[in-house]
């Protein structure tokens, strides 16, 4: 590949150079038995859950003496609400992760979809240049791009086989959990490091693995989009998967985009890059996989009917590579084709106005986080109708992001309940994962989103 931009080299910090179910729709616990429990606990409140109390404080004030603030006496962190057991792995060994950016604290949490349980937590930058929000899954799971809004993009390996013992002490130094975070710079899973552009609310956010190697199941098999501002220019550059290196950068000026870049990211089939950007008014925008090429297309109904414009906010792409936006104002859903290169009308009819992330499943339902009111919606995507215009999520507050996993659960990430769910999209049982700080993440932060787009 040509490269079109100057290589970053000086700001590359390599930290290695190489790296380190049961489900709805296998048969087995298929999250029928949905139980009683509906209280969620976030480590501040009473134990309601079913262990014994020691009268020992642990210091995560649910009264159950464990230390993990689920408050239900077991220690893993994770509530029952009673939905499936999630208790064990698969037989065969298989794994899969979800990456959830506990954002003020600038980290990022490893957290299985299996078993539930956080099994790394990383720092994603250097100090400064952290405030990690989008995290971005490679096709094959075993790499995580982080982009910091403070300035800078993070890889990190999800397996130990891909990490790099650095200091050549025989093992490799890195996180098991929220209990052992290392140092910026000790964690040998922690690949490689770009420093990029943060001024005010422009720094990176919009960031997406292509697929360029869909059979390589030890490396990272693609590349790495991430956009920022640059004033009214929105720019995205494409990184090297394995090193960071520049291999592309792409100015599209004149898109309007009210202080933030690039705000969410998606690659289709085509590695063809889309990306919301411009939130009052709003835009989509195109990077062509092959020619590089920049198109930008409207919003349809910019203004929203109000003030404050439409304000996109969630986007992905359904099953055919065809962008949907939701917005943060108006509570519509808008589909874009991508072949005609035209807007469909607009969806409305959900619980909530304010709209925020959104996945798409393997079945072609959307599923979108709202706030206000707060909750789930489901949409079927081909046919562009609300299955589901508000589940009731017992104790949200304010979901932000949203992604499916391998085995076809529903994440649901809250920003303010510092927790994820974990929902069965068939009978809307669920289980929740506590321990997280503040985290507001917002992407395909499993890589389902890209597995639906790439090789079947």
């Amino acid at each position: 590949m040509t490269m079109k931009s100057t290589s970053v080299a000086a700001g590359v910090f390599l930290l290695a150079t190489g790296c380190g179910s049961d489900g709805p729709n296998d048969g087995v616990n298929d999250g029928t038995d949905t139980g009683g429990g509906t209280e969620i606990t976030t480590g501040t409140g009473t134990d309601t859950g079913t262990g014994t109390d020691t009268g020992v404080g642990d210091g995560d004030g649910d009264g159950d003496g464990d230390g993990d603030g689920d408050g239900d006496g077991d220690g893993d962190g994770v509530e029952d609400l009673g939905g499936p057991d999630f208790g064990a792995n698969p037989d065969d060994g298989s794994w899969d992760y979800i990456w959830i950016a506990n954002s003020p604290d600038g980290t990022v949490s490893k957290i299985s979809t299996w078993n539930n349980h956080e099994e790394g937590r990383y720092v994603s930058g250097p100090t400064g240049r952290q405030d990690p929000s989008r995290t971005s899954v490679s096709l094959n799971g075993r790499y995580a791009a982080i982009a910091n809004r403070n300035g800078g993009i993070s890889v990190i390996a999800a397996r130990e086989e891909n990490c790099k013992d650095s200091n050549n002490n025989g093992a490799i130094d890195t996180s098991t959990g929220k209990d052992n975070v290392l140092d910026w710079g000790d964690d040998e899973c922690v690949i490689w490091n770009i420093d990029l552009p943060a001024t005010g609310k422009a720094g990176p956010r919009a960031v997406a693995w292509n697929i360029n190697s869909p059979t390589d199941t030890n490396g990272p098999g693609g590349d790495v989009w991430v956009g920022w501002a640059d004033g009214s220019t929105a720019v995205v550059r494409l990184m090297d998967g394995s090193t960071g290196e520049t291999l592309q950068e792409v100015r599209v000026p004149n898109v309007g985009t009210y202080e933030y870049g690039p705000y969410g990211g998606a690659v289709d089939g085509e590695n063809n890059f889309w990306a919301t950007v411009g939130q009052r008014g709003g835009r989509l925008m195109k990077i062509d996989g092959t020619t590089f090429e920049a198109k930008s297309f409207p919003n349809p109904d910019p203004t929203g009917g109000n003030d404050y414009g439409v304000h996109q906010y969630g986007m992905a792409l359904d099953l055919e590579g065809n962008p949907l936006v939701v917005t943060h104002t108006t509570g519509k859903m808008y589909k874009f084709d991508a072949e005609t290169e035209l807007w469909l009308p607009p969806l409305s009819g959900f619980g909530s106005a304010r709209l925020r992330g959104m996945t798409v499943d393997a079945e072609g339902r959307a599923w979108v986080a709202m706030n206000a009111t707060c909750g789930l919606a489901e949409v079927d995507t081909t046919t562009m109708t609300i299955i589901n215009s508000e589940i009731a999520i017992p104790g949200c507050d304010t979901p932000v992001g949203v992604a499916a996993d391998k085995a076809g659960y529903i994440w649901l990430v809250d920003e303010v309940a510092e927790v994820a769910y974990k929902i069965n999209p068939d009978t809307f049982a669920m289980n929740v994962v506590t321990g997280l700080v503040k985290p507001y993440t917002y992407s395909d932060m499993t890589g389902a989103g890209l597995a639906l787009q790439g090789p079947t």
